[in-house]
């Protein structure tokens, strides 16, 4: 097992559970739309069942609620860097695709830098996504891509990309260490 995956096998607190399993019977109300013995008695059960599989088998846990929720800035802005460059890149591909510039295709390796797997899996789709560019290979941390060009080479190893997801693996490290060292998730 990883270290990614250990928010995933945390114990809950009652005072969690509580709040979570209150939420999903007033859901299970609204949806309803009415209050019965017969509504309240199978809410009750259904929203036992849906905790119980969300909590056992999803790995659902406030913890790792909160943590997504402290996410949000770091992935919104990595969806805009990304959109941009594909942007950019699909304006310089142009000139190779209409046969006005010849591809001189060119395979660079670098280590990524990255730690979690699913950073470096993030990276990877992230640069074949972007036009002119193809990760081939990505295997402990080390990437190999083929670019369309030896311009589009440059600089690969230290994108944007990279530095994003960079600060996005120091978040989650930050809000691990103070759970650990039993700081409240809204200090990380």
């Amino acid at each position: 097992m990883t270290r990614e995956y250990n928010l995933k096998y945390e114990k809950i607190k009652s005072g969690e559970a509580g709040a979570i399993y209150l939420f999903l019977f007033i859901f299970w109300i609204i949806l309803a739309g009415n209050l019965t013995l017969e509504i309240a008695l199978f809410g009750l059960l259904i929203s036992a069942l849906v905790w119980t599989f969300a909590a056992h088998f999803l790995g659902w846990g406030i913890r790792r609620e909160l943590l997504l929720y402290r996410l949000i800035p770091y992935i919104a802005a990595y969806a805009a860097a990304l959109l941009w460059e594909i942007v950019k890149s699909a304006a310089c591909v142009v000139p190779y695709a209409i046969g006005v510039r010849r591809a001189d295709g060119v395979i660079v390796e670098f280590d990524s830098g990255l730690k979690r797997e699913t950073s470096v899996a993030v990276l990877a789709n992230s640069i074949t996504m972007t036009p002119g560019t193809i990760t081939v290979a990505a295997a402990n941390g080390r990437l190999t891509v083929h670019c369309l060009s030896p311009a589009f080479a440059r600089g690969i190893e230290s994108t944007s990309f990279s530095k994003r997801l960079l600060r996005i693996e120091a978040a989650i490290d930050k809000f691990e260490k103070s759970k650990k060292s039993g700081g409240s998730a809204g200090e990380a």
